[in-house]
């Protein structure tokens, strides 16, 4: 199994491994996003943007789903041992997006009919890219590109699906990360610093939660999301210098 993807993170203790093709290919994405960018005030105009989901089970207890790429490690000490059924837990879906003197209101949408977590390109573009990101577009506001990941509901493959189009339409300016790469984007540093206030309180349904997550979300500073943004052209030489392999970002 372990063969089988290119990239692999454990939740837990966050040891990762990364397979030669995928580093190869993380080399020339981060040379040529440098080549482009590369001093930290070029990144001013970058909003990087992502989803995170949380579940919640029986007695509080609350999970944040594993992303494409993550599992627990077989030997992982830190691994809970007397897991829970899982079946019934609800799931919170929230979306945001940092930039340099930028950070969203989070966004909690719903997937109906999607059992599997998959963000969908109707729900992108109803619940995201029209209510939320289309205000960002007048022009009595300032431009910025828009950083999104390679899921397939952001509309990454084609052309002529309906979130590319609504892109085209609307003249959104965005690139996607490279795909498996989550230090290459800063949001990741940032969602962590509401995932670990939302682990200090137990949560009941998803009323609780949502109300902790924007507690923990009012916690991430604009220093502290600025610093992140100024790191990218690091990040960028990091990977490159570690041949592809996942940096500590």
């Amino acid at each position: 199994a372990l063969g089988s993807m290119d990239y692999h993170k454990c939740i837990a203790c966050t040891k990762s491994w990364v397979s030669e093709k995928l580093a190869k290919s993380r080399v020339r994405f981060c040379e040529t996003c440098l080549a482009l960018k590369p001093k930290p005030e070029d990144w001013h105009d970058v909003r990087f943007s992502d989803e995170v989901h949380c579940r919640v089970g029986p007695q509080g207890k609350m999970r944040i789903t594993r992303k494409p790429g993550e599992r627990y490690c077989t030997d992982c000490i830190q691994e809970q041992l007397n897991r829970d059924d899982e079946r019934e837990w609800e799931t919170c879906y929230i979306w945001g997006a940092v930039g340099y003197n930028f950070k969203s209101d989070l966004t909690f949408y719903k997937t109906p009919g999607n059992k599997n977590s998959k963000l969908s390109l109707s729900v992108y573009r109803d619940q995201i890219l029209e209510p939320v990101i289309k205000p960002w577009l007048k022009p009595t506001e300032p431009h910025f590109i828009l950083e999104e990941d390679n899921d397939s509901g952001h509309g990454g493959g084609s052309t002529t699906n309906i979130v590319a189009t609504w892109k085209k339409k609307n003249n959104l300016d965005h690139y996607f990360n490279h795909s498996n790469s989550p230090d290459l984007a800063p949001i990741e540093n940032c969602w962590q610093v509401m995932k670990q206030h939302l682990k200090k309180f137990p949560h009941w349904d998803q009323f609780e939660v949502r109300d902790l997550a924007r507690e923990g979300w009012s916690h991430v500073s604009p220093e502290f999301i600025n610093e992140r943004i100024n790191s990218m052209p690091q990040r960028l030489q990091d990977c490159i210098e570690m041949e592809g392999r996942l940096t500590g970002y």
